[in-house]
């Protein structure tokens, strides 16, 4: 009898002390303090022409990850310009080293119900991308236009400005 109380006292002090010797417990993910930080601003309008049905970067930013890393990346920005029925479609991606990933794709609608909006409207979206192996990266936004409902015109264009991305370097614990 006593031994079997000492063994018990013995697995619960032991899966107190080492939380992962629990048997069927949930797991998530953790990332250290970060590593290193990455920001880039444009508070002008961050792309030349406005922006149409093909994909265009937005505020490419050189990123270094010494070691397996999460990668947090936050982009902000005003947006205005829409027309005829349609959305501006947001997405996030590293790339690099044999590496590419994108966020899923974030679409953002005129709020004006498809007439021209010559109001600005403004956001930020965010996405972790998991266990990024070391090496050197290319983060950046990807922005496009599409029609939410009938075609798109030629005429149809956005302008972003104000633009900022921000990345956040986590080595994995």
């Amino acid at each position: 009898m006593r031994k079997t109380i000492l063994l018990v006292i013995i697995a619960v002090l032991a899966v107190m002390v080492l939380p992962g010797l629990g048997i069927g417990q949930p797991t998530a993910s953790h990332g250290g303090t970060p590593g290193d930080v990455y920001m880039s601003t444009d508070p002008n309008v961050c792309h030349e022409e406005t922006v149409k049905t093909d994909e265009v970067g937005l505020m490419p930013t050189a990123v270094t990850v010494r070691g397996d890393s999460h990668v947090l990346v936050y982009f902000s920005a005003t947006w205005n310009g829409f027309q005829d029925n349609t959305e501006l479609v947001l997405t996030l991606q590293v790339e690099g080293e044999g590496f590419a990933e994108r966020s899923p794709d974030w679409i953002l609608p005129d709020n004006n119900g498809g007439v021209f909006n010559a109001n600005h409207n403004g956001g930020t979206i965010m996405w972790t991308f998991p266990s990024v192996p070391a090496g050197e990266y290319m983060v950046q936004a990807i922005a496009r236009l599409a029609a939410f409902q009938g075609a798109i015109h030629g005429r149809s264009g956005v302008a972003i400005q104000g633009c900022a991305l921000t990345a956040f370097v986590m080595p994995v614990a």
